[in-house]
């Protein structure tokens, strides 16, 4: 009787050490995963950061045309859109 106790005690100690090496185990992955995903979010958010900047600058380019030529009462050329709208593309970079 005590060499069966003796065994289901080890028996109980190697399950509890053998569930304690899987938690670890899948706590590391359960990490990894969670850092893949904020890196994924992060640069998703880059991304759009980029994309959402480049549709402003345009977007302001547009409307300095649009508001120069109601200004000065005149109807802007091709050329004059173009030099108004990298002149202003400049300088929101710079800014």
């Amino acid at each position: 009787m005590t060499v069966a106790q003796a065994e289901a005690t080890r028996l109980i100690e190697e399950a509890r050490g053998i569930a304690r090496r899987v938690t670890e185990q899948e706590t590391q992955r359960a990490r990894a995963a969670a850092e893949q995903l904020v890196l994924k979010a992060r640069d998703a958010a880059a991304q759009e950061h980029t994309r959402m900047m480049a549709e402003l600058r345009r977007e302001v380019g547009r409307l300095v045309v649009r508001t120069t030529a109601a200004v000065i009462g005149k109807i802007l050329t091709p050329e004059d859109q173009r030099r108004l709208a990298e002149e202003t593309t400049k300088e929101l970079t710079t800014s």
